[in-house]
């Protein structure tokens, strides 16, 4: 069996095909050679010599037969979850989370690391990096030879391909070369990007997601993000900032947002201004909503029907099948979005009612770390000849 690890060996992997039907066994999750031919339009010969060179490589595995043409079994493929690893990391404003994950989004071994955001960003890179070693170290030398590069996920404006966090306000940090940095201090390709792509690719690749191949990620913690992926590629843009909501103008005459506009749809929804302008804990709202005291229902009421306008808005602007509702707002406050896609269909343009699903997050308390490892697996499946 020839061993592999596209870290030290990309040299030999030069077919575009070899990673296309990598990609789509991943994306169907189980299916034959067969399929794979119809699919690709690909010859039967063609697809099983790169099917035997995939599984001789470590990355398929065979999963069992189903019926095929004229009566004959048909043996099904998937990824194999332990055919390569990736290290994902998560920096969040409270800690950071470091891991090693497989193939199939499970985390193997993962490590907490306190956070000061008040830390300089090299002291904090000096540690993920030093963190990295350690776990590699520890872990079992097959895993450790198989782990192919480094995800990691940041909140913030991220330069793409380049990994330079442009402005992350949570952080107070400004044009820090994340990706350049790391990769000096440990032998791995690095890949950084914004964290609600990442919990996009997460839900795509592994979660609630795998059917939506148009879709948006909404995401509502104490500032408002957001992210799109078309026909299964995340959208960028100019300057990697495709999809930020949270700075859309709600209300040119509104409350005053901390980016120094008035009326960004994140002043209205995001918990850091409704305590702002509560004077109390998000908790402390909450709790006063459920006894249906006054100042309470209208803070929380219009936070819903400015989240109900934006994602009338983002459906028009892209026209996705899937709207992923994600982060501490959604997930600790159900009540937020309760109802939101009626509400949402009465705002929404009307060849567009009922066209798209609201989607909750699927992936628990290791999103972060599993949608870090997902910015790497993505990558790696897109590969053409071009780019090895």
């Amino acid at each position: 069996m020839s061993t592999f690890n596209l870290k030290y060996d990309q040299g030999r992997i030069r077919k575009y095909h070899y990673f296309m039907l990598l990609s789509l066994i991943q994306k169907h999750k189980r299916i034959s050679r067969t399929q794979l031919a119809h699919l690709t339009q690909m010859s039967h010969t063609s697809v099983g010599k790169i099917i035997k060179e995939l599984i001789n490589d470590g990355l398929v595995i065979e999963v069992g037969q189903i019926e095929g043409e004229h009566g004959r079994r048909a043996t099904l493929l998937e990824i194999n979850p332990n055919g390569s690893y990736i290290i994902g990391v998560e920096v969040d404003l409270n800690a950071i989370k470091i891991g090693i994950v497989a193939l199939n989004g499970r985390v193997l071994e993962k490590r907490y690391l306190k956070f000061n955001a008040n830390e300089e960003a090299e002291r904090v890179l000096d540690r993920i990096a030093n963190e990295i070693s350690k776990l590699t170290e520890q872990v079992n030398q097959k895993i450790a030879d198989k782990i192919i590069a480094v995800g990691i996920s940041i909140p913030g404006l991220i330069s793409w391909p380049e990994g330079e966090a442009l402005i992350v306000p949570q952080f107070r940090w400004e044009n820090v070369q994340v990706k350049a940095y790391l990769e000096e201090k440990i032998d791995y390709i690095v890949y950084v990007d914004n964290h609600v792509r990442t919990v996009l690719l997460a839900e795509s690749l592994f979660g609630n997601m795998t059917d939506f191949h148009d879709s948006v990620c909404i995401y509502i913690g104490s500032g408002v993000g957001g992210a799109v992926m078309v026909n299964g590629e995340i959208l960028r843009g100019h300057l990697n900032t495709l999809g930020e909501i949270g700075h859309i103008t709600m209300d040119p005459n509104g409350a005053m947002c901390d980016c120094g506009r008035l009326g960004c749809l994140q002043t209205y929804v995001c918990s850091s201004e409704i305590e702002k302008q509560s004077q109390k804990s998000i908790t402390e709202v909450f709790a006063a909503y459920e006894r249906k005291e006054g100042w309470a229902l209208n803070l929380i009421d219009r936070a819903r029907n400015y989240l109900c306008v934006a994602i009338a808005n983002v459906i028009c602007m892209y026209n996705p099948k899937g709207v992923l509702l994600a982060g501490p707002m959604v997930q600790d406050y159900p009540i937020l979005v309760k109802d939101v896609e009626t509400l949402t269909n009465k705002y929404v343009w009307a060849p567009l009612n009922h066209s798209f699903h609201l989607i909750h997050p699927s992936i628990g308390k290791d999103s972060g770390i599993i949608g870090a490892s997902a910015l790497v697996l993505n990558e790696f499946l897109r590969f053409t000849n071009d780019e090895i």
